[in-house]
């Protein structure tokens, strides 16, 4: 990633522009296409003695050159296109007034461009302002009749569009829904921690920011479900998920590792917070399932992030904290604290 931010899922809660992961890759190709269009035209414009015309198809496609070679080579476009745009709106009115009302149906293509290279709310804005500009240009040069249609079809190409981009947001959302939650329980899967544990590392490298994980194990689970079978066990799961989600803060993750194995990772949080964290949501699942056929209780290994640890040697700390809890009884919270796990101070003891 050219910036530091979560990956992809940490954003699910809010409404995702599905074209911003491919945005890049489109406006290089639209940079291509661009220039391999504008050429012949802005030839055609300087051998026609439209002087004008030419010099603005020119400063076009070296702009669009510049860009293009950036994302070639992996980095930020030194143009936004945002500003690019606005000149390509004067542009659509300017070959209005040359070459009559055939040069206004450049703006149809143009705003598929939009929202293509912008992010849907600045697109509909642009698509406002060609409408209202090149809309006036029309009225003053043609007439009321010409301008009504232009202006009818024009907005009803962004209101189509605007509706495929939403069937696309829709199965782009449900895709990675499917790709990275556990169905069952609605947590995310082991493949989303993976990235997700990778940019906490990153990050607290770059920011020496701190993070901790929960690694949370059911009791007894297979007992739960050799005795009451396998539908209580599933309805134990998602409940457990519910309990954990209501003690999470913003900003924390819960992921499914394993059968009943759960980890909560827990950004801008030192060991001793995660502690106390995990020693109430102990409680907490333990009294919710207090009153069941088929009493419930956790075992929870915790470990912060030390400096320059991998993933694994992260995730192994959590793990040794984890069996050492189960090896001291279950039901109780173990964390590391430096090389050796231990157990938190007034934390229950059998």
């Amino acid at each position: 990633m050219s910036k530091l931010e979560w990956p992809t899922l940490f954003g699910m809660r809010e409404r995702k522009d599905a074209l911003a992961a491919y945005r890049d890759r489109v406006i290089y190709m639209l940079a291509i296409v661009g220039m391999l269009v504008m050429l012949p035209i802005a030839v055609k414009n300087f051998v026609q003695g439209q002087i004008a015309l030419g010099v603005g198809d020119a400063a076009g496609i070296l702009v669009l050159a510049v860009d293009a070679l950036a994302i070639r080579f992996r980095r930020r476009p030194p143009i936004p296109f945002a500003l690019i745009l606005i000149p390509a709106i004067l542009g659509v009115a300017l070959t209005l007034r040359w070459q009559g009302f055939s040069g206004v149906l450049w703006s149809y293509p143009l705003v598929l461009l939009f929202h293509f290279v912008l992010s849907r709310r600045v697109a509909n804005a642009y698509c406002m302002l060609l409408l209202i500009g090149t809309g006036g240009a029309v009225y003053h040069l043609i007439g009321l009749d010409a301008t009504v249609r232009y202006c009818v079809t024009l907005l009803l190409t962004v209101i189509l569009i605007n509706l495929a981009l939403n069937i696309v947001d829709d199965l782009h959302r449900r895709l990675i829904a499917q790709t990275t939650v556990d169905p069952l329980t609605g947590a995310y899967n082991r493949r989303h921690m993976e990235s997700c544990l990778a940019y906490a590392i990153e990050r607290s490298r770059q920011t020496a920011a701190p993070a901790s994980l929960l690694l949370i194990d059911i009791d007894h689970f297979k007992r739960i479900n050799d005795q009451h079978g396998h539908a209580t066990g599933d309805a134990v799961l998602r409940e457990l998920v519910a309990v954990v989600n209501g003690h999470a803060r913003a900003g924390d993750l819960l992921f499914r590792t394993g059968g009943e194995e759960f980890l909560l990772l827990l950004p801008q949080t030192h060991e001793d917070e995660a502690v106390r964290m995990a020693e109430a949501l102990r409680v907490a699942v333990a009294g919710e399932f207090c009153t069941r056929a088929a009493p419930v209780t956790v075992s929870i290994g915790v470990s912060e992030l030390q400096r320059d640890e991998t993933m694994d040697a992260w995730l192994k700390h959590a793990d040794d904290a984890l069996y050492l809890a189960k090896e001291l009884g279950r039901n109780r919270v173990v964390h590391r604290a430096g090389r050796q796990p231990r157990m938190p101070e007034g934390a229950r003891q059998d």
